[in-house]
This record gives structure tokens, sequence and C-alpha cells, in this order.
């Protein structure tokens, strides 16, 4: 059988969550929840 297995890396700043380990550090993902991410401390 096939499977797969992946993890992520969030910061919680005063900002917002940040996801460390997405390349648009979650903006995408959170925002299907109503959440709004950190801005992207690296610009």
């Amino acid at each position: 059988t096939w499977s797969s297995h992946w993890e992520h890396s969030v910061a919680l700043t005063e900002q917002g969550p940040l996801v460390l380990t997405a390349p648009d550090g979650g903006k995408a993902k959170l925002a299907e929840y109503g959440i709004t991410a950190a801005p992207d401390p690296l610009g």
C-alpha cells in the first residue's frame, strides 16, 4: 500500500501564525479557515 506523511513547523507570533515550512507561509490554507497568516518576516 502507498502512504505519505508530512509535518509543518509553525511559529505563533503577535501578528498571527506563520507556517515556516509552507512556501507561502501558510496563507492559502489558513485563509480557508478564516485565519490571517502573519506577514513573511523576510519580505
